[in-house]
């Protein structure tokens, strides 16, 4: 019996008691008839809401298999969605990276910054600038157009010099006090990336600290939460052909070449008028070959997995 039906005979039981104890003993045979006619009555009524009851399990019983039915075909479709899902992820896994250009300006600022910047506006592109503590002090305000500019300024010490790879200490004070400079001209912190004099795998540096002193300085900053990046493609403004721009623009077209994630290292300083004048023509190449230019400003985590795969960020010194 259902809950309705167990509720609707105690209902009528309690009816049935009253009525009996109404009636009473000495009552006339017409009321006992009458009570008689009015018990049947209510045990009518009583099975006839048995069998609606009964009715309506039956009727409910098709509507729960349907309803089963339901469950099984989501049950189904989700299932299909998670294989999809899993499919989707496994492709685009094995898709091949979309070609990026991150083009990065070392050592400034410079007099010649402003014409660099002058040139990205132009082509409407951004870039990066591994800027030194000491130029930053010389040149605050054309720190403050890069960024206003929507590039990225980003540490590169601040005083350039190869000693600060004697110790641990020198290397931190010097980095330390390049933040310092960076936070009073852009008034915020300076983001946990840098870029060091002669990059990571420089060997200078073992000529103040030894052969694993860069080893181990770059696995304490990775430690303490930082990130370090080097390149893949250099333009030569800072080697015997940076008075050539010719093979300046042929050597970033060949290190570019079939290379889908660029890094491309420039040097920002004065003398530097060749860089100046490749870089437009740099730039064409970089639009006419498909690729996408990116800064550290935005740059994504994913773009930092695919950096660190192929070894331009956080690449592990080995000597």
């Amino acid at each position: 019996m259902g809950k309705k039906s167990y509720i609707s005979f105690l209902f009528l039981s309690a009816i049935f008691i009253f009525t009996a104890y109404s009636i009473g003993v000495n009552q006339s045979a017409l009321q006992l008839k009458q009570a008689n006619e009015r018990l049947a009555s209510l045990e009518e009524q009583l099975k006839i809401q048995s069998m609606n009851e009964v009715e309506n399990v039956e009727q409910l019983t098709p509507e729960l298999t349907e309803d089963n039915n339901e469950n099984q075909e989501i049950k189904q479709l989700k299932e299909k969605i998670r294989k999809l899902k899993a499919e989707l992820s496994k492709s685009s896994s094995n898709k091949e990276p979309e070609k990026k250009v991150f083009l990065t300006f070392d050592d400034g600022p410079s007099p010649l910054t402003n014409e660099i910047l002058d040139i990205l506006k132009k082509k409407e592109v951004p870039a990066t600038f591994f800027t030194i503590g000491n130029m930053m002090e010389q040149y605050p305000d054309i720190v403050k157009r890069t960024y206003d500019s929507g590039h990225m300024i980003l540490p590169h010490s601040y005083s350039h010099k190869y000693s600060i790879y004697s110790t641990f200490d020198s290397f931190y004070e010097d980095l330390n006090k390049v933040e310092e400079v960076y936070k009073s001209i852009l008034g915020f912190q300076a983001p946990s990336i840098v870029r060091f004099p002669g990059g990571s795998s420089n060997q200078t540096s073992i000529k103040y600290g030894g052969k694993d002193y860069m080893p181990n300085i770059s696995a304490d900053l990775r430690g303490r939460g930082y990130s370090y990046v080097d390149w893949n493609v250099i333009s030569g403004d800072a080697s015997p052909i940076s008075k050539s721009p010719d093979q300046m623009l042929k050597q970033v077209i060949s290190g570019s070449e079939n290379n889908k994630f660029v890094v491309a290292l420039f040097h920002d300083i004065a003398q530097n008028k060749a860089t100046v004048k490749i870089l437009p023509d740099v730039i064409d190449y970089y639009k006419k070959n498909g690729y996408t230019f990116r800064s550290f400003k935005d740059v994504t985590e994913i773009e930092m997995k695919e950096l660190e795969k192929r070894g331009i960020v956080n690449k592990p010194v080995v000597r």
